[in-house]
């Protein structure tokens, strides 16, 4: 295949994965893997790969194909292999693409249309803003590739098309980034940072980072707690309010009675109701449901009835946590190979006997970004979510690099 139709396969993949569109960004990802698949496949990539294959097919075992419907069936099964085909297709898409750059420069531009567009509607609206929570529903709640692309431009010396406007792009990009006021893409772009300076390998650096990271989140709690908010609040205060509530939201104990009168209680502590409700139902499916989860096509009751979306639910299919979502689908073996699957990465990369390279550092990175999301949005198996991309990319560049003899830091720091 020549090669201009390998770089449309991979705009074609990107595109897809910021569309929102779990059925259009499946399919796209197991074309983009059958036109790209070498007939030799990395030994490495299939060891780590296998793991999460895994947790796909015990919630294929564990499942009872005759008391779901077709289409929840469907749909979960899609939802767990997904993530597999989007992490095969960007490897093999980048290594049969020769130009180093071109995945930089199209993750670049892509997400530069995203942010124009993103703060082109903020402004032809900012006059009838009124609430934090308006401006994210016009504008979006999230856009991972542009976050993505920030740590390209940040992180990264790589030089693409855009390498005389690179302040400006940077500029346009944060700007839209920070108007999302998305919390889990700024932890994530943090995550990233220290990953870039090194304080992510298991060193005294690591330490010295997480003594950091502690300060830093101690320092802000202190500081955003002292800021008098409350539910009906405006404007950022209504972002600081929802801050101050994450941590409770996660893992404070309530009385879920109390929430189920309360609907203001209720979202307040939704995420934790959720994977509450997750739970009891694997309690009820006995040891078969710890061991292997309760499979494909089962939803978890709310006992209540809320409105999500501008539709009423008494159940739903998916939930926040990963680590629940997971458990409750194929029950502790699965939670234990998704695990697997990404401290593995963490740790096979640390590279302690060999010179640091900047390559090593962000996909040490990108796995406590699978790590972070996963107890927030349902880790990599959320649409839009974008670290098994990175994943991808990054192995395929690293090894490119290799291949050409590019040698550690030094040439790409």
């Amino acid at each position: 295949m020549p090669q201009y139709f390998y770089k449309i396969c991979l705009v074609l993949l990107i595109l897809s994965l910021s569309s929102l569109s779990i059925e259009l960004s499946f399919i796209t990802s197991i074309v983009v893997l059958i036109v790209s698949i070498p007939k030799r496949i990395d030994q490495n990539l299939l060891i780590i790969t296998l793991f999460i294959s895994t947790v796909a097919i015990i919630g294929t075992i564990s499942t009872n194909w005759f008391k779901h419907s077709a289409f929840d069936l469907v749909k979960d099964v899609i939802y767990f292999v997904r993530p597999i085909t989007i992490l095969l297709s960007s490897y093999f898409i980048i290594k049969r693409i020769k130009s180093i750059n071109f995945v930089f420069d199209a993750v670049v531009f892509i997400a530069c249309l995203f942010a124009i567009q993103h703060i082109f509607v903020i402004l032809i609206n900012i006059g009838s803003i009124y609430s934090y929570s308006y401006l994210r529903e016009i504008g979006g709640k999230h856009n991972h590739i542009e976050l993505v692309a920030l740590v390209f431009l940040f992180y990264t010396p790589f030089n693409t098309i855009f390498v005389k406007h690179r302040r400006l792009i940077k500029l346009i990009l944060f700007i839209s980034f920070v108007l999302y006021f998305s919390r889990t893409m700024y932890i994530t772009l943090f995550i990233f940072y220290l990953g870039y300076k090194g304080y992510l390998l298991l060193n005294r650096r690591f330490l010295k980072g997480i003594m950091v990271f502690g300060l830093i989140v101690m320092i802000g709690g202190i500081i955003i707690s002292n800021v008098e908010t409350t539910r009906d609040s405006k404007g950022l205060r209504s972002f600081v309010y929802k801050t101050q509530n994450s941590f409770k939201e996660l893992f404070v104990p309530f009385d879920s009675k109390k929430v189920k009168r309360d609907r203001r209680e209720l979202w307040e502590h939704w995420r934790a109701y959720e994977a509450q409700k997750a739970i009891e139902q694997i309690g009820e499916n006995g040891i078969k449901g710890w061991l292997i989860g309760v499979g494909y096509g089962e939803k978890v009751q709310l006992d209540t009835t809320v409105k999500l979306e501008g539709r009423q639910y008494s159940e739903v299919p998916t939930i926040h946590n990963g680590f629940v979502f997971v458990l409750f689908k194929t029950g502790i073996i699965g939670l234990l190979f998704y695990l697997l699957f990404i401290f593995s990465i963490f740790f096979k990369y640390q590279k302690f006997k060999v010179k640091k390279v900047l390559f090593n550092h962000l996909i040490v990175a990108t796995s406590l970004y699978m790590l972070f999301n996963s107890f927030v949005i349902t880790g990599f198996f959320r649409v839009g979510e974008f670290s098994m991309f990175f994943y991808g990319i990054l192995l395929a560049t690293k090894s490119k690099y290799e291949l050409r003899g590019v040698q550690s830091t030094s040439s790409l720091k």
